[in-house]
């Protein structure tokens, strides 16, 4: 594998959530060799450290010492622009899904963008939780034979990874061709890698970075508060709303400016709403007898006003 298809792979995770088998991981860190990736990350494992994943990881003992561990998995997503859910099942609402070869295109994608990337595999016996899912930007499915679509998580972690690597490989060297035929400017050869475009075609340059799941984990409680604030959402009975607004959201994928934005408007509606909001220009409460201000504190009453604003 070429070396900038593993700078690609470098940015993706896998992790692996309740895992009941150690030889599941061990399974899984052969996998993930195999195919050039070495991220593993185990939400609450029920055996950990353990023989059989010694055992099963045969030849990808290295592997091993960068395991990480965690017990929530909103620590294992805490630096992740994008998500994806693995599902074999459709769920209370529609969800954005890709078939894996896609969804590996995408995470090509994203990966050349400097983007952190992690795949989210359920338990052996029941995936993931609707909850869990609701973490994830996109859910992925592996198009299986619908008479037994029976893969266990190690089996789905290999397919995952072997498109991945091919996905990786393949934008290297559409990005390698891209290039060339800049330099030569080959309009005919130019126009086919344009045709190879990914399943949402998001190839543009953006101008901000994109948050991280651990912002946007701040980022719904308090919409959901503000929405609480002015009656609009019963936190009693929020019925599908917070899981819609997730899948909303999540399509998006929000920058860092649009992030602050919104959480300023937020906060504008909260302050509203208490009646704690002050106004920064108080003119308009001024008697006609006042003092006209100088030029100097005209001049302070204008920077302090413009230094309010947001550049959007």
């Amino acid at each position: 594998m070429s070396t900038q298809a593993t700078d690609l792979l470098d940015h993706i995770r896998i992790v692996m959530v309740n895992t009941t088998l150690p030889a599941n991981i061990g399974a899984a860190l052969r996998a993930m060799k195999t195919m050039g990736l070495k991220h593993l990350v185990l939400v609450a494992p029920k055996h950990y450290p353990h023989p059989d994943i010694d055992a099963l990881s045969a030849g990808a003992s290295d592997l091993i010492e960068h395991i990480r561990v965690v017990e929530r998995i909103e620590d294992a997503l805490a630096d992740c622009h994008v998500v994806f859910g693995t599902s074999a099942r459709s769920r209370t609402i529609p969800w954005p899904i890709l078939d894996v070869r896609p969804a590996s295109l995408e995470i090509a994608n994203a990966t050349q963008k400097n983007q952190q990337v992690a795949i989210l595999f359920g338990r052996e016996d029941r995936g993931l939780t609707n909850e869990e899912l609701a973490l994830a930007n996109y859910h992925l499915t592996i198009p299986v034979n619908p008479e037994y679509g029976v893969l266990n998580v190690a089996q789905a972690i290999q397919v995952v990874c072997y498109e991945l690597r091919m996905a990786c490989l393949q934008s290297v060297e559409t990005v390698s061709l891209n290039s060339s035929l800049e330099r030569n400017d080959a309009e005919v050869n130019a126009e086919k890698v344009e045709a190879m475009q990914l399943v949402q075609g998001q190839s543009m340059q953006w101008d901000e970075p994109l948050v991280t799941q651990d912002q946007m984990q701040q980022f719904y409680p308090h919409f959901e508060q503000t929405l609480a604030d002015i009656e609009f959402l019963d936190p009693e009975n929020p019925r599908l709303l917070p899981l819609r607004l997730r899948r909303l959201f999540g399509r998006i994928q929000l920058d860092r400016m649009e992030y602050h934005l919104l959480r300023g408007v937020f906060s504008r509606v909260q302050a509203l709403r208490k009646g704690t909001w002050q106004p920064q220009d108080s003119k308009a409460n001024k008697s006609p007898n006042d003092k006209k201000p100088s030029n100097q504190n005209q001049c302070d009453d204008k920077m302090n006003t413009q230094g309010d604003r947001t550049d959007v």
